[in-house]
């Protein structure tokens, strides 16, 4: 599901305080990015909150231990009050059709598509990172076939791409995927965006830019709000290799979506953010949400995106406070995972519906949200 990215390449600068700007109009926040300082980057506003809502969906997946089936899906995601979801299709299993997108057509429901080179696991269900391809006539051969076949409204190129534990690629590897991924759905009319970078690594990022210009009370400021403990002190640890391999990778990748013609930056998100894994309680802080959404808009100069994001407990309150964010954040797409990935209150993810697809409280909640959202 999740982890994250370290950058950077260009300067965010003096523009990245961690200071909260969530509540502001977009046009004050605009203002403050120009005044602060002489560097900034311009941001790409067509596709923002300013000219219209967030695109709202739900992906199903397993809850209570049961898998959900796709026709199961399409009836929760309805139930929810939207009508967008997340499809997958790998191309190496790929054989012309995809059950689970007929299905969602046959619902009606509108999907972004992630299309993976592979399963990033084993016939037990273990981890098993997969290289990114590397035979880009086999891969535009494939990719072809599948947007011939499906036109999502976005796709997105495999899962996230800076996740060691689904991929053993490099970052050039990735970015000459994603590179012929967007010349071919462009000319298809399709929009794209990356696999989503991971909370991890946006953490990482914004960690590793505000040290590098020598902001170490910013970037601890940013760092304690942000982690859990475990990951604090091993972004302390520079030695750390895996770590450094992650800063590589994040800075690289950054870089390139700047210059890329990608439609849209994606990353990954659950709340609250310093629960996750073991990191305990932890209350939601609707700064770091909205602080890490500008941070990458502005390095990028694109509009943001998440595919995925979630919450780590079962309260209906947080549902409603993290979809505000979202919104508020001027995401064009929020996708919220709704699947158990264990124990509630663990650090996992929490699912907005039983094992029998019936909503549980804090799916009602997001229900209502989205009822009041189109009053």
């Amino acid at each position: 599901m999740q982890s994250i990215l370290p950058l950077l390449l260009l300067l965010l600068a003096a523009d990245c305080r961690f200071v909260n700007r969530s509540n502001m109009p977009a046009e004050q926040k605009q203002a403050q990015a120009r005044d602060s300082s002489t560097d900034h980057i311009s941001i790409n506003t067509s596709d923002t909150a300013s000219s219209f809502a967030t695109k709202f969906g739900v992906m199903v997946a397993k809850s209570g231990g049961m898998n959900i089936l796709p026709q199961k899906q399409a009836q929760i995601v309805k139930a929810l009050g939207v009508n967008y979801t997340r499809a997958k299709i790998d191309i190496q299993t790929w054989n012309g059709s995809s059950n689970a997108c007929d299905t969602y057509i046959a619902a009606g429901l509108k999907f972004l598509l992630n299309v993976n080179y592979a399963v990033p696991r084993n016939a037990a269900g273990d981890h098993d990172p997969v290289p990114f391809p590397t035979d880009m006539a086999a891969y535009s051969t494939s990719l072809n076939s599948i947007l011939d076949k499906y036109k999502p409204e976005v796709l997105v190129v495999e899962n996230e791409e800076d996740n060691p534990l689904y991929h053993s690629g490099t970052a050039d590897d990735y970015l000459n995927e994603l590179k012929t991924a967007i010349d071919i759905a462009h000319k298809k009319g399709i929009k794209v965006t990356n696999g989503g970078i991971t909370v991890r690594e946006v953490c990482l990022i914004v960690y590793d830019d505000l040290m590098q210009k020598g902001r170490k009370k910013e970037a601890m400021d940013f760092v304690t709000k942000a982690a859990p403990p475990a990951l604090i002190q091993r972004v302390q640890n520079t030695g750390n290799k895996m770590i450094q391999r992650q800063i590589e990778f994040g800075r690289k990748i950054l870089a390139a979506y700047k210059t890329l013609d990608l439609d849209y930056v994606n990353f990954h998100w659950y709340e609250p953010v310093k629960a996750r894994g073991k990191g305990g309680d932890a209350d939601f802080n609707p700064e770091v949400f909205s602080y890490v959404a500008d941070y990458i808009k502005t390095a990028t100069g694109k509009p943001v995106m998440s595919n995925e994001f979630g919450v780590l407990n079962p309260s209906p309150e947080l549902v409603k406070n993290v979809l505000q964010s979202v919104r508020s954040a001027g995401l064009v797409y929020g996708i919220f995972y709704s699947a158990d990935g264990g124990t509630e209150g663990s650090g996992k993810a929490v699912a907005l519906q039983d094992a029998g697809g019936n909503l549980k409280d804090n799916g009602i909640a997001f229900r209502d949200f989205m009822k009041q959202a189109h009053e």
